[in-house]
């Protein structure tokens, strides 16, 4: 697939507001940006631990933006108040180094907040007439709720044949709001679905605390003239450049993955089968990467490279496969980037959007 479709994109009839956490965030921006592009009497209610973008929408019956902490129940009761909202994107958390640098950080975000806003959804449902359908919830997870024997860099991951052993608490965080998902969708409290992402690329702005950060890093900084570091390899020479991929995927097929996962129909999902789906992703090399930066930027880019290892970061992204089984979740609607291309798109992306920021 050399670029994103959007036909099939059709959100039930049912889906007239819309919730999405985590706004603020890149693939949260994203996210709301195409949502509001592609459904013009759709309502969006942003919200984050500061206030979301508007992106220059006044409308309050298209776009309203609020300010809340999620780990406040009153604070995550009030989104609701005088709305009927008919589904949630719940994207907000501390992500991977950050949330296994800071034990009790991660867990207050990763858990009990995603807990409240689930609660919040389900309370909410109740005031809608017995007839009506009930709201769909979709949580955006993670890859790094694999990790154990069979999930190492070079392994190929089989999901159906996979247990989920997280290799790092930003991981265990993930699969425990999975189980609550699949639940409140078990019971009939809610229509839910979790995705999971892979490493996202490129992402814009600083560094994150996610141990992947520096794949979009090498690239990102680089790019302007900025030094960037590689924390898995002491040098270009240095093999783990080749033996420890990292499955990724380009940020427009990552939105409309996550877009897709409320527009598919429940009928997807088997009676008593998983509700977490894998979003389909490509295995991309750190040495490929690089010599993307020497093809897009040029050898003086690379120079601006520095290989300084870092165990921590090490540590976390030993427990993540580097491959993944797309076919049932291709069969299911979701999409994935071209094996051979994807990586080069995501970085003419991130080029074209520092040329229009100019």
């Amino acid at each position: 697939m050399v670029a994103p479709t959007y036909d099939a994109l059709k959100l039930p009839g049912h889906v007239k507001t819309i919730l999405v956490s985590g706004a603020g965030g890149f693939v949260g921006q994203q996210l709301v940006l195409l949502l509001l592009s592609l459904y013009p009497s759709l309502k969006v209610i942003t919200t984050d631990i500061v206030e979301p973008p508007s992106h220059g929408i006044t409308d309050k019956n298209r776009l309203v933006a609020v300010k809340a902490d999620l780990g406040k129940i009153k604070e995550v009761e009030g989104l609701f108040q005088g709305e009927k909202i008919d589904g949630v994107f719940a994207l907000h958390g501390i992500m991977s180094g950050g949330a296994e640098a800071n034990f009790d950080l991660g867990y207050s975000v990763n858990v009990d907040s995603n807990l409240n806003l689930l609660r919040t959804t389900h309370k909410h449902s109740l005031s809608f007439p017995s007839s009506a359908p009930r709201p769909i919830y979709v949580f955006v997870s993670s890859l790094a709720i694999y990790g154990g024997p069979k999930c190492k860099p070079t392994d190929y991951v089989v999901p159906k044949d996979t247990p989920v052993i997280p290799g790092s608490s930003y991981g265990v965080q993930k699969s425990i709001i999975e189980l609550y998902v699949y639940d409140y969708g078990r019971k009939g409290y809610l229509n839910t679905r979790s995705v999971r992402l892979p490493t996202v690329a490129i992402r814009p702005g600083t560094p994150s605390s996610a141990a992947s950060s520096f794949i979009s890093g090498l690239i990102r900084e680089p790019l302007q003239g900025l030094e960037a570091i590689c924390p898995i390899a002491s040098s270009y020479e240095d093999k783990d450049l080749d033996d420890m991929p990292f499955w990724c995927s380009r940020t427009k097929t990552v939105v409309r993955n996550i877009a897709w996962a409320m527009c598919m129909p429940e009928s997807n999902f088997a009676s008593g089968e998983s509700r977490s789906i894998n979003i389909p992703g490509i295995k991309v090399r750190p040495r490929q990467i690089i010599e993307a930066l020497i093809e897009h930027g040029g050898k003086d880019k690379f120079n601006l490279i520095k290989f300084e290892k870092d165990q921590a970061v090490i540590n976390i992204c030993k427990t993540w496969a580097g491959e993944y089984d797309n076919s049932d979740f291709l069969a299911m609607g979701f999409e994935a980037d071209d094996t051979e291309t994807g990586f080069a798109l995501a970085v003419q992306d991130f080029k074209d959007d520092l040329e229009k920021a100019k």
